[in-house]
């Protein structure tokens, strides 16, 4: 009785060993594809492939990788529901939610076991460049009274609102631009000269916007203007800036409605 005891002791020390040692089948992936290959942010790609795997059980997550970080705050999902057999089909659409940084992505499909990573190329995908718009700026207060004006300066606060699809950050360059010939002199900086040029006028250098997981941002200034003027005048200005291409290089400008201040 000890002696079969033993013996079935060693069978299952045995088994084990052998089950241990057993290499784990890696998964196979075939007809992978990807469609459209180029999108702009808030768009559908489809993804579609053929999985073949040993243990479906085994399987503990399937996912898509390599989507801009933005968009995945924003929520787009990138699991895959979990293989139920051994050959299964996937036709997966995903909606890539706004923002999303424009760019070319390398995805991957990623396959997750108890304990080993595999990861099989899908292909690239390319996100558009969207126009940043600006939604509204003005000047805080909007206006003074000469008999406001004690020391010839007047420190305001200039603000701007300005949305891109690609996330609010992607809006570069801001600059406060005189409308017309008037207003050149009236705004001006003379604690750290933030002079710039753009389009042969001179402009004043705005604080740009931050944020790259929000699609609209509220961006605020300090500025300081002279305000001994000789008559009442409405001065004009508008905000301009860029949204530069991760695809093609190339910029677009962006501006909005003029900002107005008033001397009464």
């Amino acid at each position: 009785m000890k002696g079969f005891f033993v013996t079935l002791v060693l069978a299952i020390v045995l088994g084990l060993a052998a089950c241990a040692s057993r290499p784990e089948v890696r998964p196979t992936v075939g007809d992978r594809e990807l469609s459209p290959r180029e999108i702009s942010p808030g768009d559908t790609v489809v993804v579609a492939f053929s999985l073949e795997v040993e243990d479906p059980a085994a399987v503990e997550r399937v996912y898509l990788r390599g989507l801009p970080e933005n968009t995945l705050a924003a929520g787009t999902r990138v699991e895959l529901p979990l293989p139920e057999q051994k050959k299964t089909p996937y036709l997966a659409p995903i909606q890539v939610r706004v923002p999303a940084a424009d760019g070319q992505y390398n995805l991957e499909l990623v396959f997750e076991t108890t304990g080993k990573t595999y990861v099989a190329q899908l292909g690239s995908l390319a996100i558009r460049d969207t126009p940043s718009r600006i939604l509204h700026s003005q000047f805080l207060p909007g206006s003074h009274a000469p008999g406001d004006c004690a020391l010839g300066t007047k420190l305001l606060t200039f603000e701007y609102a300005v949305a891109d699809d690609n996330g609010a950050a992607d809006f570069v360059a801001p600059t406060l631009l005189p409308i017309d010939k008037g207003s050149n002199d009236f705004v001006f900086f003379p604690h750290w000269e933030p002079i710039t040029w753009l389009g042969g006028k001179p402009g004043i250098v705005l604080d740009p916007p931050s944020e790259s997981a929000e699609t609209q941002q509220l961006v605020t200034s300090k500025i300081r203007i002279h305000c001994n003027m000789p008559r009442a005048t409405l001065y004009q200005y508008e905000v301009m800036g860029q949204s530069v291409s991760r695809l093609t290089g190339k910029s677009i400008n962006a501006g909005g409605d003029p900002a107005r201040y008033y001397v009464k």
